[in-house]
This record gives C-alpha cells, sequence and structure tokens, in this order.
C-alpha cells in the first residue's frame, strides 16, 4: 500500500545555496515537512520537489528576479534562508583585495540583498520569518579566516538592526550559528598557499590542517537543517542560536574572557 503523500503545510521557504551543504540538507528536511521549497544559487540543481533558479545572490538583479518568479509561481515567501556562502583563507596581509571584496559581497551583500528583495511582500502581507546561516566565526575572530569572520559580524550586526525597523510588520529575523561542520565547505574553502618565504607560512599551515581536520569530524549537515527546521516552527523565533555543544560553550566562554586573554588564546591556538 502506497504512503499518503505529506500535506503542504502552505508555507513558502526560498533557501539560498540550496543546492548543496547545509542548504540541501535543509531543503530536503523542509521538503519532507510538506513545505513548498525554493532555492537560489549558482549551481545547476534539479530535484523534484524543489523549485530552483540559477543565480548570483551578490547580483541584486538576480535577487529581485528570484523573488519575483516565487512570487508569481505561489503568490507569497512565508519564510527566506540566506544559506549561501563560502569562505577564504590566508593572512590579511597577503589576501587579494578582489578575494577579499567577493567573501562580503557573498556572505554580507548576498543577505541583504535577498532580504532587500523580499521584505517589501513580507510588509505588504504583514508577516514573515527571514532566518540566516551565520557562523560561530562571526562570534569569535577565526585568524586567517578573518575575512569570513568580518562578513558574518557585519551580517548579523545588520539584521539585528533591521529587526526593529520591520518588528511592526510582524516579520520576525533569526541567525544559525553552527561551528565546525563535515560538508564540501572545507573542500571548496578558498586557500591559496602562501609563499614559502611568507613570515605567516608555518602559522599558516598549522592553521589550516587543524581547522580542515575539526570540520571534517564536525557535526553533520542534517543538524544544522533540523535545528533551522525546528527554529521555523516557533511562534517567536530566538534571535540567534549556536548549533553544536562544543561551540555553544566556546560562545559562551569566549564573552567572559577579558580581551586580552581571548586574543592571546585565539594566537596559541591558530596563529602561534
Amino acid at each position: 500500500m502506497k504512503s499518503k503523500a505529506k500535506q503542504k503545510t502552505g508555507r513558502v521557504v526560498l533557501i539560498t545555496g540550496e543546492s548543496s551543504g547545509f542548504g540541501l540538507e535543509m531543503a530536503k528536511l523542509f521538503l519532507s515537512n510538506g513545505d513548498i521549497v525554493c532555492g537560489l544559487s549558482n549551481q545547476p540543481f534539479e530535484k523534484e520537489g524543489i523549485y530552483h533558479q540559477f543565480g548570483d545572490i551578490s547580483n541584486e538583479e538576480d535577487d529581485i528576479k528570484a523573488v519575483q518568479n516565487v512570487l508569481a509561481k505561489y503568490g507569497h515567501i512565508d519564510i527566506l534562508i540566506n544559506n549561501a556562502g563560502f569562505g577564504i583563507f590566508g593572512p590579511v596581509e597577503e589576501t587579494p583585495s578582489e578575494d577579499a571584496r567577493k567573501q562580503v559581497q557573498v556572505s554580507f551583500f548576498g543577505a541583504f540583498l535577498m532580504a532587500k528583495a523580499v521584505l517589501p511582500s513580507m510588509r505588504k502581507q504583514g508577516y514573515g520569518k527571514i532566518i540566516n546561516t551565520s557562523s560561530i566565526g562571526g562570534i569569535i575572530p577565526l585568524p586567517f579566516q578573518s575575512f569570513y569572520s568580518a562578513s558574518k559580524a557585519a551580517m548579523d550586526m545588520l539584521f539585528d538592526a533591521l529587526r526593529p525597523e520591520v518588528y511592526p510588520y510582524h516579520i520576525q529575523i533569526s541567525s544559525s550559528k553552527p561551528g565546525d561542520a563535515k560538508t564540501n565547505f572545507t573542500a571548496s574553502r578558498k586557500a591559496d598557499r602562501v609563499k614559502a618565504d611568507s613570515p605567516y607560512k608555518k602559522a599558516f599551515d598549522h592553521c589550516l590542517a587543524s581547522v580542515a581536520h575539526d570540520e571534517q569530524n564536525g557535526i553533520m549537515p542534517i543538524k544544522i537543517a533540523k535545528k533551522v527546521l525546528q527554529i521555523s516552527k516557533k511562534t517567536r523565533m530566538p534571535y540567534s542560536r549556536s548549533i553544536g555543544a562544543k561551540d555553544r560553550f566556546l560562545s559562551a566562554i569566549y564573552h567572559l574572557l577579558p580581551k586580552r586573554m581571548r586574543n592571546y588564546l585565539l594566537y596559541r591556538v591558530y596563529a602561534k
């Protein structure tokens, strides 16, 4: 006997970067929950039941077009999940300026432009939810991942400032902050090897290997997806949620330490 199809919830969910990593697990999980799942990413992608659009989230025209297409097809958007992103790895002094700009364009401006595109419809309908995939790196400044940390911290601050602006329209904003996770993010990270005579080479090589090891032994993406689905169902979403016991602990303890001690520990762990 055939099992009954999952009844649609009526919620329309738009996920950026739904073709891989956290986004793919979110897309599959929200789909199994009965939600209408739409996606936008810069990779070709096909999966039954998901309305995928190809585009660059750092391009405002692509974002506007994607949102308009979803509205034309389904009439409304209930949840925007700003998930798409990537990371660069290297010393600040030796980071090419174009790489730094791209990092900020995707992680910060991409989330901003998607929110900008979806907010008018959410405001008119009088409700909506925005969930951002941030990072523990947005809380703890990670040496050799400086621009990634900076872009996530900037994104968090922007949406914290946006929250009271959209409060009268019953639009909620939440930030999920995963730590080390086992995804293709490790392999796809842009990590230009420093030159042999670089003063940062030894620390860079040690840090890159350590981070890669921690990520490949980190939490599985499905756990992040389950937490985001759980957050999306709450009547009042939490403002922020660190995901992973170790990372919740690190986030809490980091803010309790004096700044000088924080800096010294980051040096000892990542940059010595």
